[in-house]
């Protein structure tokens, strides 16, 4: 038995387009092409692959077999031809990712900063946004991938754990811890920035004060636009702040921020999350940028 690829592309056409002259519109060829090809196909395989019912065609049975099997070969033809191409092509064009302002400190993001110039066809389109709105771009197809901390936001999405972040309650004066020492919680100078909230949660429940603490999420002293800014202001004493620790690493070492320690309490730890959309091949740059970062956590710890 003899069936090209070109056979069983024009002979799945018809199949779709329900009709011999809208397969051949669809594939560009002349009608009698379709025919001839079809009817070479049908002394190969030697039985009939379509009854004829007025101006209607139908499958026969062995028309469905042929067609089921057809459809794979065709698929794994051009998964084939789509690797191949993919094998000699540089990667080029733009990858867009999402992540939380504090992955900006991170080793992973320096690292990969550092390895953009080896790919110099790709484009980088990187957002910093809080997790509802990273959650919100992936979902609309507006990112490629992102980062996203704490809770899986969405059953839409897929989710990789990456890494843990640790979270502090930080100060640059002690003397503002007081007021959760003497349980005087209202009284606590809380800063706030774009997606702290799930911070402040983690390292609430995790000291055993997010009951006395809860209202506070509702109403900080300081709210401030970024991360940065809110480290800032920690820094020049305007209240207390959870932060990534590793955001403030530096500062801590040397005693510019000190770190709120409870006893009773345990570390405040949650995962990132590398998140992308269900079920959705991303254009190979796209998969390339994600290797690097995931080689890189692995290199870095």
């Amino acid at each position: 038995m003899d069936l090209s690829l070109q056979m069983l592309r024009i002979f799945c056409k018809v199949v779709e387009e329900k009709s011999f002259s809208s397969g051949a519109r669809a594939l560009k060829i002349t009608q009698p092409t379709v025919s001839q090809q079809i009817a070479r196909m049908e002394i190969e395989i030697g039985a009939k692959l379509f009854e004829r019912v007025g101006h209607m065609i139908y499958l026969t049975s062995v028309g469905s077999e042929v067609y089921q099997t057809a459809c794979e070969i065709l698929d794994r033809s051009n998964s084939l031809s789509e690797r191949l191409r993919e094998q000699n092509t540089t990667p080029s064009g733009l990858v867009r990712y999402a992540m939380p302002e504090s992955c900006q400190w991170t080793p992973h993001y320096r690292k990969i900063m550092s390895q953009i110039r080896d790919f110099p066809g790709i484009r980088f389109e990187i957002s910093i946004l809080p997790n509802d709105k990273i959650v919100d771009r992936l979902t609309k197809a507006e990112i490629d991938f992102g980062f996203i901390a704490g809770e899986k936001l969405s059953p839409d999405l897929r989710f990789e754990k990456f890494v843990d972040e640790h979270y502090s309650l930080v100060a640059a004066d002690r003397n503002l811890f007081q007021v959760l020492r003497k349980e005087d919680y209202q009284s606590l100078r809380l800063i706030s920035y774009p997606g702290w909230e799930n911070f402040f949660i983690s390292w609430a429940k995790a000291h055993h004060l997010w009951k006395e603490l809860k209202e506070c999420l509702s109403a900080p002293t300081v709210s401030v636009g970024t991360l940065s800014g809110a480290i800032h202001a920690t820094q020049e004493g305007a209240g207390v702040a959870v932060i990534p620790t590793h955001c403030v690493a530096r500062e801590i070492e040397a005693q510019e921020l000190f770190v709120f320690n409870e006893s009773k309490g345990k570390a405040s730890i949650q995962p990132i999350y590398l998140a992308r959309r269900l079920k959705e091949k991303l254009p190979k740059r796209a998969e390339l940028v994600m290797e690097m970062l995931k080689s890189a956590k692995s290199t870095l710890g």
